[in-house]
């Protein structure tokens, strides 16, 4: 019996040879399922990853880096377009420069957003005197500053602390011009940033911006001095087509018989006025006294005078006088702005 159970004690043991023969044989199996799942997963993502790159969409994915490379190149293109229509429209700049007043669009008209406002019966005289280079002589331009209003003050661009002289002389009630220095006839001094004939276009041009960028709130300009330059139609052109752009209106002061800049400024567009009375040509007391009596005849003739004088003791002395009384004389004191008006109104009523 002893022996019997010796013997049977091993049976067990061959069936746990087996199974673990059996166990041994099943990672194998496992492990080529696995690696066909991966081998499957493989081919999968590189057909994947070949129809992104090669298929259809692909076109579309590759656009974008098209056009963000052209990017830059999209203000050439714009800026090139205008040249493409050249033949149905002048280029900007030969508008600017010789304008057929036809098809000039209506100018912004700045001048009248700056204008002094005036009471002035229909029909009745007006009066506009002019104070031309103020801001050089401090304590003569305060004097005339303090005149009763409305006067037309003519501020040279060169002058010092413009924006304070300026200011206080629209508080007062008067209306303001930049007073741009022209080219004179020989031996005489414009000053600084003159206009003047033998400039290059693009300098004439700097020197008008770097003139009616000194101060703000002015109407529009008159030339100082300028026999020369308001004598040459070129100068004039680039003149009238910078007045033009801006809305402003322009007084020429006539310092020379042969100017063409009020003919060239009408012909453009721009409000243009001229001088009728010099006041103080000859300095002395007496002679700009007699002045004023001219500009009073000339108003009741042609129903308003421009008059010019500078801040000069005579000059400041004789207006002292002569303004309070003026009014109660019939006449209206108005600034320029106020004959614009009235011109431009009859011209108006001409055409219609």
């Amino acid at each position: 019996m002893a022996k019997s159970a010796r013997k049977a004690k091993p049976k067990p043991r061959t069936p746990a040879r087996k199974k673990t023969r059996q166990v041994k044989m099943k990672p194998p199996r496992l492990l080529g399922l696995v690696w066909i799942t991966a081998g499957a997963l493989s081919v999968a993502v590189l057909a994947l990853v070949a129809i992104l790159m090669f298929g259809p969409g692909a076109r579309d994915t590759s656009a974008p880096r098209i056009a963000t490379t052209q990017l830059p190149a999209a203000p050439a293109t714009s800026s090139a377009q205008p040249a493409v229509r050249a033949p149905a429209e002048p280029p900007p700049r030969q508008l600017a420069a010789v304008p057929p007043p036809a098809a000039m669009p209506p100018p912004a008209r700045t001048w009248l957003r700056y204008a002094m406002p005036v009471s002035v019966a229909p029909g009745q005289p007006m009066i506009a005197i002019v104070i031309d280079d103020m801001g050089l002589d401090r304590p003569r331009s305060v004097r005339t500053t303090a005149l009763p209003a409305p006067l037309t003050l003519a501020y040279l661009a060169y002058a010092n602390d413009l924006g304070a002289q300026t200011e206080t002389a629209r508080a007062a009630g008067h209306e303001l011009l930049v007073h741009v220095p022209m080219e004179p006839g020989p031996g005489a001094d414009p000053g600084p940033n003159a206009l003047l004939t033998t400039l290059t276009p693009e300098e004439l041009n700097r020197r008008i911006e770097w003139n009616l960028s000194q101060f703000t709130r002015f109407v529009g300009i008159n030339n100082h001095m300028g026999s020369k330059a308001t004598s040459d139609l070129p100068s004039m052109v680039s003149v009238m087509s910078q007045l033009r752009d801006r809305g402003l209106l322009f007084l020429d002061s006539r310092t020379s018989g042969a100017t063409v800049a009020y003919a060239e400024a009408e012909r453009q567009g721009v409000p243009a006025l001229r001088r009728d009375v010099f006041l103080d040509h000859d300095p002395s007391p007496i002679a700009v006294r007699a002045a004023l009596l001219q500009v009073e005849q000339v108003a009741r003739r042609q129903g308003h005078a421009i008059a010019i004088g500078h801040p000069k003791d005579a000059t400041i002395d004789a207006l002292a006088e002569w303004l309070p009384d003026v009014r109660a004389r019939g006449f209206a004191l108005v600034p320029v702005s106020a004959v614009a008006l009235r011109l431009a109104a009859g011209e108006r009523r001409a055409a219609n």
